[in-house]
This record gives structure tokens, sequence and C-alpha cells, in this order.
């Protein structure tokens, strides 16, 4: 069992139970099989971590990524996932 801790929560569950966001050269990706690598991010699949995490701005800084339209296309992604 690898842990990871949730962007929203900060606490620490399986990473398979979590959501992964991960920076690629060719942008963000929703990434829950982890097949994918590079910088990556985690937060917890309850609405109010998902809500916390796009709050607090943690995309951008947790993942050094500040295109703003690639951003708020993972929000709504994450968002239609609650």
């Amino acid at each position: 069992m690898i842990e990871r801790k949730c962007q929203g929560c900060n606490t620490k569950q399986d990473r398979n139970l979590m959501i992964k966001i991960t920076k690629l050269a060719q942008g963000l990706k929703i990434n829950p099989t982890s097949k994918e690598l590079g910088r990556s991010i985690y937060v917890c699949r309850k609405p109010e971590c998902i809500k916390t995490l796009i709050k607090k701005k943690r995309i951008k800084t947790g993942l050094k990524y500040y295109n703003q339209d690639e951003t708020a296309r993972i929000e709504q992604e994450l968002l239609n996932m609650i």
C-alpha cells in the first residue's frame, strides 16, 4: 500500500483510492490509473476535498502550472466527478 497526501484535506490515504492529476508535456491530465509519469498531485474522491482543491488553487501551486484555460478544464472535470 502506497500512501499519498490529499491536497484537499491533507490526510494520507492509499493512492488507489484517490484521484491523480498529472502535469504532462501536452498539458494536465486526470489520471486515475496512475500509468502516466510526471509531476502529480492527489485528491480524495470526497466532494468537499475537490471543492477545497479548486477554491485554494492547489492545482496551480502543487503542479507549478499556470495555464488558466487548462486549469479551468481540469477543475470542471473534477466537479463533474462529484
